[in-house]
């Protein structure tokens, strides 16, 4: 009785090959597909932190110049805004853009508009962030 016993527990307790081989293959798989998301997420956050910084950029440009006075709002003027140096580090070729169209028919305001735009890892142009904001003279903004 004793002997039947033991035959009957000498069966098969490891794995084969065939089912480590396809568990290393199912888990290099699994690796692959990670590192790829966790690559795409990376390159997302990037362009996240790029456009958040351009959108801070433009924000405090037009504050700035929303904030000067009327006869300093010349195209010439206007030329000679630059991005500031952590802003330029950050969006590769970046383009800066800002121009003052005055409104005829009331004869007292200027239309200011900025237009920042920068390049994406592909080497084409991101969407660009706009803001427009209307001075007056005597100082009212909108």
């Amino acid at each position: 009785m004793i002997l039947g016993r033991a035959r009957a527990f000498t069966g098969r307790r490891a794995f084969t090959m065939v089912e480590v081989a396809i568990t290393s293959l199912l888990l290099v798989i699994a690796m692959t597909v990670t590192l790829q998301v966790l690559g795409w997420v990376a390159a997302e956050r990037r362009s996240v932190d790029r456009r958040q910084c351009a959108i801070r950029e433009s924000a405090n440009l037009m504050e700035r110049l929303t904030a000067r006075p009327w006869d300093e709002l010349t195209a010439v003027a206007l030329k000679e805004i630059k991005l500031s140096e952590p802003a330029a580090r950050t969006l590769p070729g970046a383009e800066l853009s800002v121009t003052a169209d005055e409104k005829t028919e009331s004869g007292g305001s200027k239309r200011l508009s900025l237009r920042l735009r920068w390049r994406n890892r592909a080497g084409g142009w991101e969407a660009p962030v706009r803001l427009s904001a209307w001075t007056y003279r005597g100082g009212r903004q909108r």
